[in-house]
């Protein structure tokens, strides 16, 4: 019965999201959309997402024969559980400062998740093809894609904000917990029409391939722009008694451009009563809501007929890059596994959905150690930190976080239905093929990831530590060949993109935080404290390396 709650099971009754759907037709109707057309494009949509064959092969056997189990919303009790951290939350008695934490936190895990995980819906041009010649609008169609984005993401937001929102009911009263409430809906609606919005402005301006680059990086300055706001509103809080967890705010109209801040002044108005300062922010989300509203109507359509641009692009010879070439040469001696390993170079260099999962990630992973080297240079920590420079070395286990999100990443392609050519070839050549994605990848993404951070931590705490770099780098490559071993189940890119299996790279991220701090932890110290210890793991990380490099994955039977 837990299972079905949103009533996703075959012959079961009609789906607890089309009902609510229902309930707002004569909203869709106003905006233009024609209604009937739009369920039954998006009922179509979620009955075969929830057809899914499971990425986990165990869950395959496991579950009944004709089954219709959609993968999201199944694995939703994570967030929820993770999110449970945040009840610290109601420790302290002001409202602000739960509610600023609570929202920074649902808005950096609801834009991560959509620019990372559903970019590839709403940027798909497969609907205009097979659904734009029937006689079906093109806002109508773009209501669809919206909507089915919205679904999950709604559905995120609230698994996310779950903890959260009994507990205000609890604490804070019934008026504060139904506000929480209607504010976390509208926030993750926030995020799908800002996505929309952008979206809608670079396909107007742009076309071909450089399209496709465009909204690749603008996904990149999004994630850059969520992180360091996350951290800005932080530094508008400052606790003065630890004791009593007295908080004390230094709220401006300056901080108006952090627009999370929006959505916590109702709470302000609700507890302290009227503040010019909250006055203005709660009119500013309302007055943003409305706007977002108007401009998503306007823009929607344009999107739908301005994604043929993606497929307009002039043919282009990608020439192999001097990287490319040296890493094939020292890190590939078969033949074949070259010709895997520039196979999967190019075609990750031209992939758009590969791109769009992976880019926000990469933008995450870089920033978040850069904020924390800025806030310390910046704090009352650097005085300490010159005598005491160990502190920046578990920086660079943070491309760590990258590695599940590469792993299922490098499952998926656009052109998945050309893999048959690889399931016609011997059984003993699929293991190099392996091989040569999973080098590829390390030299083509982790490695610069990682050069970059290591070089920061080299500037700050000295050119000692250079073997606990290049120990900190070998660790990766082998915890990337468990971390492949584990999860990919099928030969590399030949799998079909599908919103039911959008968070499964999010999820393994946040299931690798425990395993990545005690990982490093036992790094740093061992290598600090154990005579010779950096030698000796040096010893064991490059003998394992070496050996997956010419090894691994032979006596792995691939699908």
């Amino acid at each position: 019965m837990m299972r079905d709650i949103l009533g996703l099971k075959k012959g079961g009754k009609t789906p607890v999201y089309l009902r609510i759907i229902d309930v707002l037709s004569g909203v869709y109707e106003k905006f233009g959309v024609d209604y009937p057309q739009m369920r039954n494009i998006l009922s179509m949509k979620m009955t075969m997402d929830g057809r899914r064959e499971s990425p986990m092969q165990a869950v395959s056997s496991n579950s009944r024969s004709g089954e219709e189990k959609n993968h999201f919303f199944s694995s939703l009790w994570v967030y929820a559980l993770i999110s449970v951290f945040l009840l610290f939350l109601f420790a302290y008695d002001n409202w602000v400062f739960q509610y600023t934490t609570y929202f920074s936190f649902l808005f950096l895990m609801t834009f991560s998740t959509l620019l990372a995980n559903f970019s590839t819906i709403l940027l798909d041009t497969k609907d205009s093809i097979l659904i734009g010649t029937k006689p079906v609008t093109r806002k109508t169609l773009g209501a669809a894609k919206a909507t089915h984005v919205g679904i999950y993401l709604i559905s995120f937001t609230m698994a996310i904000g779950a903890p959260v929102i009994l507990f205000t009911f609890y604490f804070n009263g019934i008026l504060a917990g139904l506000l929480v409430l209607i504010l976390s809906l509208l926030a993750s609606l926030w995020c799908l029409g800002l996505t929309l919005i952008v979206y809608a402005t670079i396909l107007k301006q742009f076309d071909g391939e450089r399209l496709k680059n465009i909204i690749a990086y603008s996904q990149i300055s999004l994630s850059i722009f969520m992180v360091i706001g996350y951290y800005l509103v932080g530094q508008i809080f400052q606790i003065i008694d630890p004791e009593t967890l007295l908080v004390e705010m230094n709220l401006t109209l300056g901080h108006s451009v952090l627009f999370p801040m929006w959505f916590v002044a109702p709470f302000g108005l609700l507890q302290e009563g009227w503040t010019l300062t909250y006055g203005i922010y709660t009119g500013l989300l309302i007055v943003g809501s409305v706007l977002l509203v108007i401009l998503y109507n306007w823009s929607t359509d344009k999107i739908e007929s301005n994604l043929q641009k993606m497929n307009a692009s002039s043919l282009k010879i990608n020439k192999r890059s001097v990287l490319e070439r040296i890493a094939a040469a020292g890190l590939c001696k078969d033949p074949l596994e070259k010709a895997y390993f520039h196979f999967s170079w190019q075609l990750t260099k031209t992939e758009r959905e590969f791109k769009t999962r992976l880019y926000p990630s990469i933008a995450s992973a870089l920033v978040f150690p850069i904020v924390f080297v800025f806030t310390t240079l910046t704090g009352d920590q650097t005085a300490g930190l010159e005598q005491n420079p160990v502190s920046f070395l578990y920086l660079p286990y943070f491309t760590l976080l990258l590695i599940p999100v590469l792993t299922v990443s490098i499952q998926f392609s656009t052109n998945y239905k050309g893999s048959w050519v690889f399931n016609l070839t011997p059984q003993q050549s699929k293991a190099p093929f392996m091989r040569a994605a999973l080098k590829a990848m390390l030299v083509k993404i982790l490695l610069p990831l990682y050069l970059i951070i290591a070089a920061v931590v080299l500037v700050f705490s000295g050119w000692g530590y250079l073997l606990q770099m290049i120990n900190g780098f070998l660790l990766m490559s082998v915890v990337f060949y468990l971390e492949a071993r584990r999860s990919v189940k099928s030969l590399p890119f030949s799998r079909e993109y599908s919103a039911s299996e959008a968070n499964l790279g999010c999820m393994g991220t946040l299931i690798f935080f425990v395993p990545v701090f005690i990982i490093s932890l036992i790094m740093i110290l061992s290598q600090l404290f154990i005579p010779f210890g950096e030698w000796i793991i040096l010893i064991i990380m490059s003998g394992l390396t070496i050996w997956w490099m010419t090894r691994g994955f032979n006596e792995k039977k691939q699908a």
